[in-house]
């Protein structure tokens, strides 16, 4: 059996195994994601998109300047939550029906995106796009279905839902180019820092470490430290370059993200840990005196994400 499931509560399409178009093996490929997963965001293609507010298939309707934010069209394999705005592809990547909506076409974080499913030939992506029918395509404007029981509505209202939710990410993305680029705390005097977490608070290395990337002290400890000449945790301002800021929000790292974050709340750390890879990634590569393009980064993040996951107690 293959089941697409596009919110944790709701929209399941599962299929018997004779019934499964050829499409879906070939995109189950754990061989084929990886490749994809290497390969730039594009418009055309076809994700499944996952965050804790619920899943949903998406078109990608175009990469805007900031390569961080992407057009995103909803999409459901479920052709009985066909509305009268939406359009029914016949012809999809997935190898069954499709509706999309694209009057619901929102701008979203490209970290949402999750599954790599394939892509949309040029002419059905500019269609789609531009919520055009086109009988050669196999594209048609849909009809409410006959089946009073079907609840399109609901399902619009999850959509609606979804994407709200995913546009209103957007505007917590650190700003791109010069002194407002995001700024990753570290400390010219760390070493002095933490060796007094160490004498003064008797801290363990672990501890010491979760300090450094965010945890609170107690007031209690706040106090020694304070007594000891610590009133504050000095620091300085470093600044993470836009190609580690862009990298960081790729595809690639979603299941990283996803364990650092699932370590930071065991530990209590409060940090946004694709910007933990996008730091841990240019201190890597920073120490290089050559290789400094887009593969250069891309390999400083394979080993950031294994040094971060290793420091988070995975």
């Amino acid at each position: 059996m293959v089941e697409h499931v596009q919110t944790p509560m709701r929209r399941s399409f599962t299929l018997p195994a004779s019934a499964i178009p050829d499409e879906i093996f070939r995109l189950e490929n754990p061989e084929y994601i990886a490749k994809r997963l290497e390969q730039p965001v594009a418009a055309g293609q076809l994700w499944m998109a996952k965050t804790e507010v619920g899943a949903q298939y998406v078109l990608v309707g175009g990469v805007n300047d900031d390569a961080r934010l992407i057009t995103a069209i909803p999409m459901s394999n479920n052709d009985a939550e066909r509305t009268e705005e939406a359009l029914v592809v016949r012809n999809t990547p997935l190898g069954m029906t499709m509706v999309a909506w694209p009057q619901l076409a929102t701008e979203v974080p490209v970290r949402i995106l999750f599954k790599p499913l394939g892509e949309f030939g040029q002419a059905a992506s500019d269609a789609l796009v531009n919520d055009r029918e086109d009988d050669a395509l196999g594209i048609e404007r849909a009809t409410t279905p006959e089946d009073a029981t079907t609840s399109a509505a609901k399902a619009i209202v999850e959509i609606r839902r979804c994407m709200e939710a995913w546009h209103a990410m957007c505007a917590k993305l650190p700003k791109l180019h010069g002194k407002e680029t995001m700024e990753y705390r570290t400390d010219d005097d760390l070493a002095a820092y933490s060796e007094a977490l160490k004498t003064v608070l008797h801290l363990t290395p672990a501890q010491r470490l979760a300090v450094s990337r965010g945890r609170t002290l107690t007031p209690e400890q706040q106090q020694k430290m304070a007594d000891a000449g610590y009133a504050t945790q000095p620091h300085k301002q470093e600044t993470i370059a836009d190609d580690y800021l862009i990298m960081a929000e790729q595809p690639q790292w979603y299941d990283a993200a996803s364990a650092i974050a699932e370590a930071n709340a065991r530990s209590g750390v409060q940090a946004d840990p694709r910007m933990q890879l996008a730091h841990k990634a240019q201190f890597e590569l920073a120490a290089r005196t050559s290789g400094h393009g887009e593969e250069a980064i891309r390999g400083a993040f394979r080993k950031a994400v294994e040094s971060v996951i290793e420091e988070s107690g995975r």
